[in-house]
């Protein structure tokens, strides 16, 4: 089943005619225009194009195939199935589609799908019967009377050649009395500006021009070359004004050479005696006495015989354990116990002993 005749159809009234898996062909409206370098003028119409994204089934072109056709819906949709398959299957194969009065389609050196649309189909319902119009130049070839008329009455401004020759006379004459002029104003030492004239440059010039050309001197050496020194005469050295450099002092054979001592660094440990402080692991502050009791119990089931720490005193009740007197020992106490949870954090509290010999619960703070 060909389905182009029926897309014809459509452009007339829609403004985009949708097949369903294949894409929308769109006919937006296009005023006259005038294209100077080709002399025409284009009457109004519908530009066609193409958008490979538009394939969901808006049911115009399937309801159209159902009325002309009388076919059912399932029918006229399998139809347009099979002719979008096989469009495509040509298309991947490199081959051109050619849709008649609508337009090619073909991919690309790229594999991006591409249409060109046909010119000679005017979808616009109002600009029907108009069409393009040529402005041919207009060539008016001049008949021969008019030519000989203008021959006839033409004026003629040739002068004899006597007169000719008085006129260059006078303008000769002319011309030596302003040379004569110039000369004694500036012989008087008046300056003519327009032309840039005085004493002293008409008198450079006349210096000059019986003056032979001078020769030009010989292209010194480059300072950057070495020139050979040609003298036959030894007595006495040529000095180079280029400065020699200067020769680094060699020690002996026999001289001793000491070389300076290193000194390696003893690499630093650190410190690992207790600091008077006490490092607990804290792992929750709870408000509800259930929850402190039960996170009670999972310290003494996760962690026995560990000291445990209780602070009662705030609102949220903090509970943990005992995890060194030094940062390195309760750090890596602190990592393996984030392997349950990774909220746990570390408590760093001073250690002071209380009147009755005890320690005191450490003020807590978070380190």
């Amino acid at each position: 089943m060909d389905i182009t005749g029926y897309i014809q159809d459509l452009l007339w009234e829609y403004e985009c005619v949708i097949v369903p898996g294949f894409g929308g062909i769109l006919a937006t409206y296009r005023p006259a225009e005038m294209v100077l370098a080709e002399h025409t003028l284009y009457p109004p119409s519908k530009s066609l194009a193409f958008n490979e994204y538009l394939t969901s089934n808006d049911g115009l072109l399937i309801n159209y195939i159902c009325r002309t056709a009388q076919v059912s819906y399932a029918e006229a949709s399998e139809q347009i199935d099979t002719w979008v398959r096989k469009t495509k299957s040509l298309l991947a194969d490199n081959e051109e589609i050619y849709l008649p009065k609508i337009g090619r389609f073909h991919r690309d050196v790229e594999r991006k799908l591409r249409f060109e649309p046909d010119m000679t189909v005017n979808y616009l319902p109002s600009a029907y019967g108009l069409r393009k119009v040529i402005a041919e130049p207009i060539l008016r070839s001049k008949s021969a009377e008019t030519i000989e008329v203008i021959e006839q009455h033409r004026a003629s401004y040739s002068l004899p050649a006597r007169t000719n020759r008085q006129w260059a006379m006078v303008a000769v004459v002319i011309l030596f009395l302003a040379l004569g002029t110039i000369s004694d104003l500036i012989y008087q030492g008046i300056d003519i500006k327009p032309l840039n004239l005085n004493a002293a440059s008409v008198l450079g010039f006349l210096e000059n021009f019986d003056k032979p050309a001078e020769a030009l001197p010989e292209p010194k050496a480059s300072i950057n070359r070495d020139i050979p020194h040609l003298s036959t005469d030894t007595k006495e050295p040529r000095v180079s004004s280029i400065e020699q450099p200067t020769t680094a002092t060699v020690p002996e054979a026999n001289t001793p050479v000491t070389e300076p001592a290193t000194v390696v660094e003893a690499p630093k440990t650190e410190a690992r005696t207790p600091t008077g402080r006490k490092y607990y692991v804290i792992i929750g502050a709870f408000k509800r006495h259930t929850n402190f009791q039960n996170a009670l119990a999972y310290l003494k089931e996760k962690h026995p015989g560990e000291e445990i720490y209780e602070d009662t005193s705030l609102e949220n009740k903090r509970i943990g354990f005992y995890a060194g007197d030094t940062y390195h020992e309760a750090y890596e106490k602190l990592k393996e116990a984030r392997k349950d949870q990774q909220d746990y954090w570390l408590l760093v509290a001073p250690s002071r002993p209380s009147p009755k010999g005890k320690e005191e619960q450490p003020s807590s703070s978070i380190y």
